[in-house]
């Protein structure tokens, strides 16, 4: 896995959606798609709960990703902090499961080359913010907005925070 996409274990699961590792031989695609997704060719990219949506090159994506029941979101969103979520909360939740993928692209394969890099830019934005891997499994509820450059120092614990 390349380090520049799946830095968190939430991003770490949508890459290894495009690098299976059930894969016996190298995906050619799989450069190509990483450049779309590093050189921000990846549009219009909207995470709600249950899908993705995306325009890659002229072609729309769309993501369907199974939902988490309510007492397993309950328990997802009680390990939140703001819009983090550590990565040792991913152990205690389900895994993936099966995330369908459509283009209205005409290439046989599946995924095509536009979804592997929607995977990919799901990646990236998962390690940027976590919180949104629970979205993506339904939880409706919002954080508070705050300005993503400073924390409020209410929202900080100096017993946890320095180690």
């Amino acid at each position: 896995m390349n380090g520049e996409f799946g830095t968190t274990a939430w991003g770490r699961d949508w890459v290894r959606l495009a690098e299976p590792t059930s894969v016996t031989r190298p995906d050619s695609r799989l450069p190509k798609a990483r450049s779309l997704a590093r050189r921000e060719q990846v549009h219009e990219v909207a995470l709600a709960p249950g899908t993705v949506t995306a325009t890659v090159d002229g072609h729309h994506v769309r993501l369907s990703v199974p939902l988490w029941d309510n007492n397993i979101l309950h328990s997802a969103s009680e390990k939140l902090h703001g819009d983090d979520l550590p990565d040792a909360a991913h152990a205690d939740l389900p895994p993936m499961g099966e995330i369908r993928a459509d283009c209205d692209c005409t290439q046989r394969r599946n995924p095509c080359l536009h979804a592997l890099a929607t995977f990919y830019e799901v990646a990236r934005r998962l390690d940027e913010r976590p919180r949104l891997a629970l979205v993506l499994r339904g939880l409706t509820t919002t954080a508070p907005a705050r300005n993503a450059t400073r924390i409020p120092l209410g929202l900080l614990d100096p017993a946890t925070f320095y180690g």
